[in-house]
């Protein structure tokens, strides 16, 4: 009996395994189908409409020809731009004259949402603090592109017939490779985008509902509701833009990714050929232009958009550790509030991490090249001209600087996400040591 009972949970364990491992490659097969092509766009295209109506850029994902847009200014007197600016300052200078405030009446009609609450200041600091910044970044990122700079987001926009060969200049797997990545990455960050008004009134509104002195004094109540949807109505237009134009970076980039990966299964597919003594010069010399066009390419956008990235960087880790610790060191105004900011801050640190570990994996790969260029040219003999060009591409590809970059002095690198998350550490050791006791 013993022996029949180990051998039935015996097969149930291995009938189990069989199951969910058959589950796991569901989860992670990439479609293959015309169907999943236009499904990709029909989300691109949404996520796209979504960047435009929340004022990310002006042309969406057509930044090619942009010249005429600088004729006026960058605004161009658009209504609904000048009442996101002008919202967006006056919450900014309202939250500062409440800070320094002592006047009753005047909290009263600017709708003081933590009147004569625990932890008013530190937080009416970082809401003007944080406003003033996403503000200023939204205007930064509109000046560039009114000035045609992110014309290297579009790069992608070749595959708008399809992700096929022809448009992509990828092998099969690479081209599936990136179209599930552009699928999911404008899957999450459209959710994302669309959850943002919802997620913002939870958190503006909840401060002014459960404070005791909005049910005692009507006029706080009726200010401070008016004023909460001025502020949730520019926030969400501020954060929309520097989420929306992530989804552009986020899309540009694994373009050029995965256009270096295909590098190597072409250096592959050469390395097999000269097994089968059918390797040519002309082969190498193709294969150096190919490398160089696509080295360039990259670059250039590594280069535009690396002061874009430091922002990224910089602002998003410094709001992830202050998220997190008002919301689980000083547990700011109550436990529902405290956990809203610290969700906050625990969904962004993550995910600026994950976006250093997959592009500083460029490094890695480009030294692959390397070693492929040396074994490719080891055995053959080639003229002056092209062994020159191959010794440029190595010396070059080898060089410190390569890769995706943050700023002027900062290339990611795999070591990154570990490196990012020791200093958020750190600096929330900083935060508790020497602005915790003056919270308390």
């Amino acid at each position: 009996m013993v022996a029949i009972i180990k051998s039935l949970d015996f097969k149930v364990k291995v009938y189990f395994l069989k199951n969910l491992k058959q589950l796991c490659s569901y989860l992670i097969a990439i479609p293959d189908s015309s169907e999943f092509d236009s499904k990709v766009w029909d989300l691109v295209r949404r996520t796209e409409r979504l960047t435009i109506i929340f004022q990310v850029v002006r042309n969406g994902l057509s930044q090619t020809n942009i010249n005429s847009v600088n004729a006026f200014g960058y605004r161009r007197l658009k209504l609904i731009d000048w009442i996101i600016a002008i919202t967006s300052l006056v919450n900014s200078l309202r939250f500062m004259v409440l800070f320094f405030n002592t006047n009753d009446d005047i909290a009263f009609y600017l709708g003081d949402p933590l009147f004569r609450s625990k932890d008013r200041l530190p937080l009416l600091t970082w809401a003007a603090m944080a406003i003033a910044i996403m503000f200023t970044f939204r205007e930064w990122i509109l000046y560039l592109e009114a000035r045609g700079k992110f014309e290297v987001l579009s790069i992608w926009m070749v595959c708008l017939d399809g992700f096929n060969l022809v448009n992509l200049r990828m092998n099969n797997r690479n081209i599936k490779r990136f179209r599930f990545s552009i699928y999911f990455v404008s899957l999450v960050f459209s959710n994302v985008m669309t959850v943002v008004p919802i997620f913002l009134s939870i958190l503006f509104f909840t401060p002014i509902l459960t404070n005791p002195w909005t049910y005692k004094i009507p006029k706080l109540a009726f200010f401070g509701i008016v004023w909460s949807f001025s502020v949730i109505f520019a926030i969400t237009f501020i954060l929309n833009s520097i989420l929306g134009f992530g989804w552009f970076v986020l899309c540009a980039l694994p373009f050029h990714l995965f256009r270096l990966l295909d590098l190597l299964d072409l250096a592959d597919f050469l390395l097999h050929k000269t097994n089968a003594l059918t390797y040519t010069e002309k082969d190498i010399q193709t294969f150096c232009s190919l490398i160089i066009s696509r080295l360039n390419s990259f670059e250039l956008a590594a280069s535009k958009l690396r002061y874009v990235l430091l922002c990224y960087v910089f602002v998003y880790s410094l709001a992830g550790d202050v998220y997190i610790f008002l919301g689980v060191i000083v547990r700011v105004y109550n436990n529902f509030f405290a956990n809203l900011l610290a969700t906050i801050g625990i969904f962004i640190l993550p995910i600026i991490g994950l976006f250093g570990l997959v592009f500083g994996n460029l490094v890695t790969e480009l030294d692959k090249l390397t070693i492929r260029l040396h074994r490719l040219t080891f055995k053959g003999k080639f003229s002056v001209n092209t062994m020159s060009k191959v010794m440029e591409i190595m010396n070059r590809v080898s060089g410190p600087y390569n890769g995706v970059k943050v700023g002027d002095f900062l290339t990611l690198e795999k070591t990154f996400f570990i490196l990012f998350i020791l200093e958020n550490i750190s600096t929330l050791m900083l935060f508790t040591c020497n602005i915790g006791p003056l919270i308390d």
